[in-house]
């Protein structure tokens, strides 16, 4: 049988567009795994580009506490994913 998730990892395989996508869904759908339950209420992957995992944070306390576990997330979302990871990039998410 054929599933969404099965046609999104084909496409992805061809087109980096299909790739961000694939890879922004497992990122968000491990959120609470990859950050933890009390950062995730807080923080959410925002980006991903050419190897570069953004996240972004609603406080700056967050952003700091993130920052101190930087090496241990990017390590997270690599096992999450199964690829390498360049960076992990920690922002405050800027409000209107």
């Amino acid at each position: 049988m054929l599933t969404l998730k099965k046609v999104f990892e084909d496409l992805a395989k061809g087109n980096e567009f299909f790739r961000k996508l694939l890879i922004m869904s497992l990122l968000e759908d491990g959120t609470t795994q990859i950050l933890g339950s009390a950062i995730s209420k807080h923080c959410a992957f925002k980006n991903f580009d050419s190897g570069i995992v953004t996240v972004v944070c609603d406080d700056i306390m967050w952003v700091n506490e993130l920052r101190k576990m930087k090496r241990q997330v990017k390590k997270r979302i690599e096992q999450h994913l199964g690829l390498t990871v360049s960076d992990v990039k920690i922002e405050i998410e800027r409000r209107g």
